[in-house]
């Protein structure tokens, strides 16, 4: 380029040539200084515009320095040489395939980062980041195809090869995208998901009545790792048409209920202290909430509900267990017949019940042959003999998610995606 921009000065023989030339030198650097500043000024909040700021210095310079020399030796001379015109086309072309080969691998590589898909430790996460290098690859390759082929259809020479392999390549990819219609969606739902910043790894999410931690996102799909250790794998294009439940999107603190229907003698008042004292001795109350409401009084029977609080999903899973075996445990030993089915008792004279229903023992039957209790066939209720005497903790054997190493280690899974994150998104969502 410069040996031809040398040959059209020496032949104008003027210093018009020179000034022009050199006019576009200054003005196509000074631009490319500019847009860098700019790059670098965005980049102070994002990682792209820094990363962009860095890499696509050279290929900027390059485009704007062949459009100006071009440009310029145009109005200098009324009309660039042939030479000059092809091997400014080819060159411009060249610069424009270098600047979108670094374009489009740094918004990748930010859609990928949304996700925190290099955080340490996280293997599925790995995984997908190894796809997206794939798909980065795929389209490194098509751009350089495109490329070379546009560089050889502005030239009459090769233009009919140049021709033939923009349409061979856009036959390949209309018939790639006709057979990947479906991924295409998939893909595009994907990256949807990633604009919108509607989920992240680690986040707490509720699909189809099954709670539970985005364990992996591909650029098609996303697995949840259910409470139970099931994987579910939604598309990603159903997340973008359905409502979901995402428990960790700005805080891991939730609220639940636990629901009981009773016989309509109960007090409540009695039913919402014991609700409290329940809470009161809990190591996973937060403190919030705990309200006990007559949310429904129907057939005979009155629904209650205890609501309560906890820091994040695992541990108010194991509340309301808790909640729920105290409260029935306490209506068994205060009132037996509260939580007898088909509907209420019906209250005989003197305040007797008429029936008992069943799981209570009626007053005329005879009681039970008593059971051993311990090893050595002590009678004693509640074991049946032969039955061998084992340690109870109720802290331990009736929660799944904390009361023990390995509950509290199941649990870290669905606590959120940390601190960290949910901090960004109040100050993205501020």
């Amino acid at each position: 380029m410069r040996a031809i921009v040398i040959a059209a000065t020496d032949s104008a023989s003027s210093p018009v040539v020179v000034l022009a030339v050199a006019g576009a030198l200054i003005a196509a650097l000074l631009l490319a200084e500019v847009i860098s500043a700019v790059l670098r000024g965005a980049g102070r909040r994002r990682w792209l515009w820094a990363h962009l700021a860095r890499r696509t210095r050279m290929p900027v310079r390059a485009l704007l320095v062949v459009v100006g020399l071009w440009v310029a030796l145009g109005l200098a001379l009324d009309g660039t040489p042939a030479g000059v015109d092809r091997v400014a086309s080819v060159a411009a072309v060249a610069a424009a395939t270098w600047l979108l080969l670094v374009v489009g691998p740094a918004w990748a590589d930010d859609v990928l980062d949304r996700h925190r898909m290099d955080t340490p430790g996280h293997r599925h996460a790995r995984g997908s980041r190894a796809q997206g290098a794939v798909l980065r690859a795929v389209v490194r390759g098509v751009v350089g195809l495109a490329g070379v082929a546009t560089a050889l259809a502005v030239l009459p020479e090769t233009r009919p090869a140049g021709v033939a392999g923009l349409a061979l390549l856009a036959l390949v990819l209309a018939v790639l995208a006709g057979a990947a219609v479906p991924w295409l969606r998939d893909v595009a739902a994907g990256l949807e998901l990633a604009a919108t910043d509607a989920l992240r790894l680690d986040d707490v999410v509720a699909v189809d009545d099954v709670w539970g931690r985005v364990e992996e996102i591909t650029p098609t799909s996303v697995v949840v790792q259910a409470w139970d250790d099931r994987r579910v794998v939604v598309p990603a294009r159903r997340l973008t048409q359905e409502a979901f439940e995402n428990w960790t999107r700005r805080s891991a603190d939730l609220v639940g209920g636990v629901d009981l229907d009773l016989d309509p003698t109960v007090p409540v008042a009695d039913v919402r202290a014991a609700l409290l004292r329940a809470v009161e001795g809990n190591d996973l109350w937060d403190r919030r909430v705990a309200v006990l409401q007559v949310v429904d009084a129907t057939g005979g029977r009155v629904r209650v509900r205890a609501v309560v609080s906890a820091p994040d999903a695992p541990r108010l899973a194991d509340l309301r267990c808790d909640v729920r075996e105290a409260l029935v445990d306490w209506l068994a030993r205060t009132y037996p017949r509260a939580l007898a089915s088909g509907g209420a008792s019906a209250a005989a004279p003197g305040g007797q019940h008429a029936a008992a229903g069943p799981g209570v023992p009626d007053a005329g039957r005879p009681p039970s042959p008593a059971a051993p209790v311990g090893p050595e066939g002590v009678a004693g209720p509640g074991k049946a003999p032969g039955e061998t005497t084992v340690l109870v903790d109720p802290r331990k054997d009736s929660r799944l998610f904390t009361g023990s190493v390995f509950a509290v280690e199941r649990s870290q899974a669905f606590t959120g995606p940390g601190r960290d994150v949910l901090a960004e998104r109040d100050e993205v969502g501020a």
